[in-house]
């Protein structure tokens, strides 16, 4: 999640724990890093360098493209940690999404919440993907975001998020995603949450090595190139790997199957700031 710098005009003069959301403010806005980051949820596509919205197979579809639910056969539940962004614990996450296929539709939630007691970011969400005909799909997001910063007041805002997936060939999907449909504002001001497009491919090379191509452009920023991919080493270990720019990343992440429960972890590299780690349980609950 992001902190937006349309909330600086709540840093008033103050003391003390003041100084503490300067600093990470500050230090979450420096030059090296991208305006607006999006470090994404769940481990696979974090391992993969979040190029995910032409693959968008599990319930993290939900942020990544909601038209992928309509693969889903299978209840599936995930919760995911990141400990502390960048090592740091005040930049903690935790989420959790669960995906219910039904005859017509695949519904799915999710509740997310980052930060501590100082700044903090909650958004819960709502998404459908659907099998539109033939091989397309589509889906929306409907996602309720509070931004609340102690002392000062909170902002919440509805947001919507739309995207379609394609089977182009036999091996080859095509996803799109819009973040942001409707162009809402943090306030009454001119400032935007970010709007984000994001066109991707994926591409079963051959059984077990999945690969993801993707390009994601917020409309006041140049885009960024997104590479990642996915092999299968046998039945219940797979691994994950990926590099984007803008700034310059690298992922990797593995997943370790046990009866019905599917076990991840993921992490990436910050030219400036170093190593993140995250890690996720996923359980199915019924085939």
């Amino acid at each position: 999640m992001c902190i937006y710098m349309k909330y600086s005009h709540f840093l008033q003069p103050r003391q003390g724990k003041r100084i503490i959301t300067i600093c990470l403010m500050y230090l979450l806005f420096s030059p090296f890093l991208y305006p607006m980051e999006n470090n994404g949820r769940g481990t696979k596509a974090i391992g993969m360098a979040n190029a995910f919205a032409a693959v968008a197979d599990n319930p993290w579809a939900v942020n990544y493209n909601p038209a992928g639910l309509a693969q889903l056969k299978e209840i599936q539940c995930s919760a995911f940690l990141i400990p502390g962004q960048y090592g740091m614990p005040e930049l903690r996450t935790c989420a959790f999404s669960a995906a219910i296929p039904f005859s017509f539709a695949v519904l799915a939630l999710k509740a997310e919440k980052f930060g501590f007691e100082l700044y903090s970011e909650n958004e819960i969400g709502v998404s459908f993907g659907i099998k539109l005909c033939g091989s397309i799909s589509g889906g929306i997001s409907l996602n309720c975001n509070r931004i609340e910063i102690a002392g000062y007041g909170h902002r919440q805002k509805l947001l919507i998020n739309g995207g379609i997936l394609a089977d182009a060939l036999s091996n080859l999907k095509i996803g799109f995603n819009f973040t942001n449909l409707t162009g809402t504002k943090i306030s009454s001001g001119e400032e935007k949450y970010p709007q984000v497009i994001s066109l991707g491919a994926s591409w079963l090379a051959v059984e077990d090595l999945m690969l993801s191509l993707e390009i994601e452009k917020d409309i006041r920023y140049s885009e960024i190139i997104k590479f990642g991919l996915q092999q299968k080493i046998i039945d219940v270990l797979a691994l994950q790997a990926g590099v984007s720019n803008n700034p310059a990343k690298f992922s990797s992440g593995l997943a370790v199957k046990l009866f019905f429960c599917e076990f991840g972890y993921a992490c990436y590299t910050h030219s400036e700031l170093g190593l993140t780690h995250q890690i996720e349980i996923t359980g199915k609950l019924f085939n």
